[in-house]
């Protein structure tokens, strides 16, 4: 089944209750947050647990926040003024990033933030084990067979030099670890420690992890931030990539990925694909007024905003968090998770 029929199956079935928002998920997360959901006795809980929450109502539309790599900066900087306003997020987690310290410029949280963020209603998501990029990427150079050098048209696969990659034109396929990456005066490329062994012909010639690490990257995201007693349901994507080969993988895991298309905030309720969603960041590469403009749109048209920022950039500050999130507060947007905006969708709240 192709990847855009798994995804017109899902929403079918999650529309008419037959599948839970948590597909593809082990029969271990029947027990995650229990206590959440049932008391002493075995009776049922207050139902404060995310499977049991009320469908939102998003009538007159709604604006979702998703932060991106779990920065400290998540919790001491965002996460306060989120909590002035009552207002929901979700937050993407790198797992291996989690409680590091002075690493990538910064400090990452771990159990304990996600936790409190968690029980104040903000949604935990996945955001891959290392920050990996899920798609494929084109080769820009014909490829000999005694080169250990390849061309793509983005290197973000050469920024984890321990993995492998497939190269592939449909009918031949080589795996090779990675070894080193930058850029010459050809342009950016990965070197591998073997010889490529085949000729592969550039515009018809893709590298993309293969299908082991993709789910590993995915599924190990997911089940390691699980077993910390987090429902995760969705993705955020690294690097905003996202194809049919990332595609393939992520809907046997998740039941959406909150930024498909960057660059439009703008998503139509009625024709809501948790699997194709537009996302565009509110404070980086734009202006208040922009994204209060942008915002208003989304209103007018009742549809559903997904925003997005990191908040350990130097742009994102306190009082532009709070600017845009007291017009979001003032205006008749519902701000959701975006787990709770698949769940209002598929429910029909529309």
């Amino acid at each position: 089944m192709d990847s855009e029929s798994k995804r017109r199956q899902f929403l079918g079935a999650l529309a008419a209750g037959t599948v839970s928002l948590t597909a593809g998920c082990t029969d271990a997360l029947n027990e995650i947050r229990s206590s959440e959901t049932e008391s002493d006795d075995g009776s049922p809980g207050d139902g404060s647990s995310d499977g049991n929450r009320d469908v939102p109502n998003i009538d007159g539309g709604a604006v979702v926040f998703v932060y991106d790599d779990g920065p400290m900066s998540d919790y001491e900087l965002a996460f306060p003024v989120h909590q002035e306003f009552d207002i929901p997020a979700s937050t993407g987690i790198v797992t291996e990033w989690m409680d590091r310290e002075d690493f990538n410029g910064g400090n990452w949280m771990g159990e304990s933030e996600l936790t409190e963020l968690a029980d104040a209603g903000w949604e935990i998501m996945a955001h891959t084990t290392g920050h990996n990029a899920l798609g494929e990427f084109e080769l820009v150079e014909d490829v000999d067979p005694g080169d250990t050098r390849i061309y793509p048209e983005k290197r973000n696969h050469g920024f984890h030099q321990i993995y492998d990659l497939e190269i592939t034109d449909g009918e031949n396929s080589v795996r090779r670890t990675i070894t080193a990456s930058s850029t010459d005066e050809t342009g950016p490329y990965i070197e591998f420690e073997e010889e490529i062994g085949e000729s592969f012909a550039a515009g018809e010639t893709v590298e993309r992890y293969p299908e082991d690490l993709m789910n590993q990257f995915l599924g190990d995201c997911k089940e390691q931030l699980e077993s910390m007693d987090f429902s995760v349901d969705t993705l955020l994507a690294p690097y905003d990539i996202v194809d049919e080969w990332a595609l393939e993988f992520a809907t046997d895991h998740y039941d959406g990925i909150a930024n498909v298309n960057p660059g439009s905030m703008l998503n139509p309720k009625d024709e809501f694909d948790p699997f194709d969603t537009n996302r565009n960041f509110f404070i980086e590469y734009t202006t208040t007024e922009n994204t209060k403009a942008q915002l208003a749109n989304v209103e007018r048209q009742e549809a559903i905003a997904i925003i997005g920022a990191h908040t350990f950039k130097e742009t994102v500050t306190e009082s532009k968090l709070r600017d845009v999130l007291e017009w979001v507060d003032d205006s008749d947007l519902e701000p959701v998770t975006f787990r709770d905006a698949i769940r209002a969708t598929a429910d029909g709240s529309e």
